[in-house]
């Protein structure tokens, strides 16, 4: 690997890293690596990023938050658009909730800083 890659998260089986704003995942295997998948190009560099509790789908704060499926490569950006950007940080998966359920900070409408919880099967966010 690169130096100049920078790891975002990594388990027994994946290696999710990004070169600039471009993020990817790799398969990690017994006999070595198959080949880098793009997941996502993410506009001032990825923040954070993490893989599912169960290995269903990345998660990636930044620009935005990019949810990337696992099992068939579906993905989508909430927060992303121009004149609609939504900055993220600290990505992560909590105890307390089910394994769809990913965490992150961000502003409120009324300019606080709060954590907010996606339903990354159903796009819902709500602010805790």
């Amino acid at each position: 690997m690169d130096p100049t890659n920078r790891i975002l998260f990594e388990n027994e089986q994946y290696r999710l890293y990004s070169v600039c704003e471009n993020v990817y995942l790799k398969k990690l295997t017994a006999s070595g690596s198959v080949e880098d998948v793009f997941i996502s190009s993410v506009y001032g560099d990825p923040d954070s990023a993490l893989i599912s509790f169960g290995n269903d789908f990345v998660a990636i704060a930044g620009c935005g938050v990019t949810i990337y499926f696992l099992s068939n490569g579906d993905s989508y950006e909430i927060g992303t658009e121009p004149d609609n950007i939504f900055w993220t940080e600290g990505i992560y998966q909590s105890g307390e909730d089910d394994f769809n359920f990913v965490r992150f900070t961000a502003y409120t409408d009324d300019n606080k800083i709060r954590v907010h919880r996606l339903d990354a099967s159903t796009k819902k966010i709500e602010v805790l």
